[in-house]
């Protein structure tokens, strides 16, 4: 349970009662739906909320009409079917230089911590989580993304929660594999991977596998920026899910904050103050 102190700061419940509570909630099931890249709602599965609240002890470190969210479904479970997926997040104008992310398991276990750089001006922010970090299927885990908003006053920190779930794979569905493939592949052949990986994020999103269609989409605006097609695409997923507010074209290089495999043991004296911190 080491990694449950890291956070017991934040918010106003004990995430141990929390934790039973959401990891008990049934399993999100895929509907039908008829536009393309709508994506079905899901169950309420008593999950936090999917934007930031936090600094109790003072004045947050954030402005902007936009909160502090994370890029998820309604209600704000995750579903994926890489052992290893993306998060986003968009994160408001901040004075935090840094966000701490941290993975927890059904135990209250930690999984995965990481520091993330960030940017005063307005961003997406994606975190890939690293090849060594295998979720299990069908399991709950629990995140925290943080703004480090006052290094020595941890209470200050602006912060969302949400859950990730790893779904197994079914007939019909594309596999990590392959479609890291297709991404890869993507800025060389684009003329046959581009309608491919459009027709793939379509089928993600009926079968409600958030993670999978949402980095498609990303991955797409990002090498098509000035593609109508692809923009209203990404406008109406998001719309599907109550974020039409989120400024899409903060996903370009501009304006993206993007982390992958980040080694978690090179942030011991933070994890420790951290510790320190909430004893």
């Amino acid at each position: 349970m080491g990694g449950l102190k890291h956070f017991t700061y934040l918010g106003g419940i004990t995430l141990t009662i929390w934790l039973a509570l959401a990891f008990a909630a049934p399993g999100v099931k895929a509907q039908s739906f008829d536009i393309s890249l709508e994506f079905p709602p899901g169950e309420d599965i008593n999950a936090p909320g999917r934007t930031g609240g936090g600094g109790q002890r003072g004045q947050a470190c954030v402005s902007g009409k936009i909160k502090l969210t994370a890029l998820t479904p309604t209600n704000n479970l995750t579903t994926t079917i890489s052992p290893h997926p993306s998060l986003f997040w968009y994160v408001p104008p901040t004075q935090a230089q840094s966000a701490d992310f941290l993975l927890l398991n059904e135990d209250g276990d930690e999984v995965y911590y990481t520091r993330i750089p960030l940017q005063q001006s307005p961003s997406i922010v994606e975190l890939k989580l690293p090849d060594h970090i295998s979720l299990a299927t069908e399991k709950r885990y629990l995140w925290t993304f943080a703004l480090v908003c006052n290094t020595d006053d941890r209470s200050k920190d602006h912060f969302v929660r949400g859950l990730i779930q790893r779904q197994p794979m079914h007939n019909g569905i594309t596999s990590p594999t392959k479609l890291q493939f297709l991404l890869d592949a993507l800025a060389n052949e684009s003329a046959w991977i581009k309608p491919r990986l459009q027709e793939e994020a379509s089928t993600y999103a009926k079968e409600a596998i958030w993670a999978e269609t949402l980095m498609i989409l990303a991955r797409l605006y990002q090498q098509f920026p000035q593609d109508s097609a692809i923009a209203d695409e990404m406008q109406e997923l998001l719309t599907s899910v109550e974020l039409s507010e989120i400024p899409v074209e903060c996903l370009v290089d501009s304006c993206s904050v993007k982390t992958e495999a980040a080694d978690e043991t090179e942030d011991v004296e933070a994890m420790r103050q951290l510790k320190d911190s909430t004893l």
